[in-house]
């Protein structure tokens, strides 16, 4: 700079390119705040490795089937006849049965014959009272076959074969990548990350923050694709090679597919009427009594509205307990009709780029009810009603430039890698993991929406 005439002042030194000092806060502040949306585990908190890329699991058919009356041969005598739709061969000789139809209160009746029809079955019923006590059919009656009885020296009963219901979810791969070349890893800049004045650090905390917020995400929302990585064809398929991509269906797509999913007759109500609704889907479904209720902030500040009106006696604070471990959520708790329900605020629902009520306004205004037990298998045993199945890593042996929880695996390639693995000047981190999520009875799962 050339020599001037004047006062020193603070214009003339600022213009010097690089004189100043500058007041820079070396910290990153976490602004975003993803991290606090992205750790799905807190809400399942259980994992179980898989052995294959897809998983199965069966559960047991209903023991007991109703009938609806469909027509009427005869009717208000000891012995009638009508028919029922059904689409088994359920009815047998042998079976007692009550009904819906008022003037058969405190009555029961014995099936004497059955013929079979396609999706029709025709019983003779004979009133159990004898002839003082007249038996009743109408269209639309329902028929519960709830008991047996049968004679001294009798023949045994036609036997009833039931069938397994098949399950299945798949593993989904995901990843992540960083790169960073040779020049700027050693470059330093003006904040740092743990005392590190590298871009590098901010950069891999970021990336793997969006890698388990992708996972959570999926775990929670996601869409079971028809795709396998063992279709010929695949349909959804990776562009460069063609080999199939496989896609995990999430605690939604559960509940949408398989479970309850249920809705308020009205939009940003809920109250008794709306309670009674889902206990009474949690009836029809045969369901446990005792429930975590997952919910955003845009559905708990409705439900948190209506519990602030109860009596005190209602509702209580408590810390969430699973499998007899308290988890670190400090819930509201409602006893009702003999059901419990810990009502859980998810900040993944909040998420305003994922789940806003513009985006996603079904996930961001509805409760997912998740049974708190564990479900029993028919010889005594029991499993987690949720829990992420993965594939172990597939690498082999230990390697310096690799890294593994068990889950995720982290291997570094280039130039720049612990180990050199080719002369390109640069550092790739790269993340992957093969995670599904697998909710099991998932017909005493319930999706209510208010909002």
């Amino acid at each position: 700079m050339a020599v001037t005439q004047g006062t020193m002042n603070k214009s003339f030194v600022s213009a010097i390119d690089f004189l100043d000092q500058r007041d820079i806060d070396p910290n990153i502040y976490d602004q975003s705040r993803d991290r606090d949306f992205t750790d799905i585990m807190k809400m399942v908190n259980r994992t179980k490795p898989a052995t294959m890329f897809f998983y199965n699991n069966f559960v047991n058919n209903d023991v007991y089937e109703v009938g609806t009356v469909s027509a009427v041969t005869s009717t208000g005598l000891a012995q009638i006849q009508f028919t029922i739709d059904t689409a088994s061969t359920y009815p047998r000789v042998g079976d007692l049965i009550m009904t819906s139809n008022t003037n058969n209160i405190g009555k029961q009746a014995r099936v004497q014959a059955v013929t079979f029809g396609s999706g029709t079955a025709t019983l003779t019923v004979r009133s159990v009272g004898g002839n003082s006590s007249a038996f009743y059919a109408t269209v639309g009656d329902s028929i519960q076959f709830g008991s047996n009885a049968f004679a001294e020296k009798s023949v045994a009963p036609v036997n009833r074969r039931y069938g397994l219901t098949k399950y299945y979810n798949t593993i989904q791969n995901f990843r992540e990548v960083d790169e960073i070349t040779d020049v700027q890893k050693v470059a330093k800049i003006e904040v740092n990350v743990g005392g590190n004045y590298s871009i590098l650090p901010y950069q891999v905390i970021q990336k793997y923050t969006k890698l388990k917020g992708d996972i959570s995400v999926q775990m929670l929302a996601g869409v079971q694709g028809s795709t396998l990585f063992n279709d010929a064809n695949p349909f959804l398929a990776d562009p460069t090679n063609n080999l199939g991509i496989q896609t995990t269906g999430g605690l939604d797509w559960y509940c949408i597919n398989y479970g309850i999913s249920d809705e308020a007759a009205t939009l940003g109500t809920f109250g008794w009427t709306e309670i009674d609704e889902i206990i009474d889907n949690f009836i029809g479904n045969k369901a446990p009594t005792d429930f975590m209720v997952f919910c955003g902030s845009s559905s708990y500040r409705i439900v948190s509205k209506f519990l602030k009106n109860l009596a005190s006696s209602g509702v209580t604070s408590v810390r969430i307990v699973l499998d007899g471990k308290v988890a670190d959520f400090e819930v509201e708790q409602l006893k009702y009709g003999g059901y419990t329900f810990d009502f859980v605020h998810i900040p993944l629902f909040d998420q305003p780029q994922l789940f806003s009520s513009t985006i996603r306004p079904d996930v961001n205004g509805s409760l997912y009810f998740v049974p708190k037990d564990n479900v029993d298998t028919v010889d005594n045993g029991s499993q987690p009603r949720m829990q992420i199945r993965y594939t172990p890593t597939p690498y082999n042996g230990t390697a310096p430039n690799r890294s593994s929880n068990g889950m995720v695996t982290e291997y570094r390639i280039g130039a720049l890698a612990e180990v050199s693995t080719d002369s390109t000047q640069y550092l790739q981190t790269n993340w992957t993991t093969s995670q599904g999520l697998e909710c099991l009875a998932v017909k005493h799962f319930q999706k209510y929406r208010i909002v």
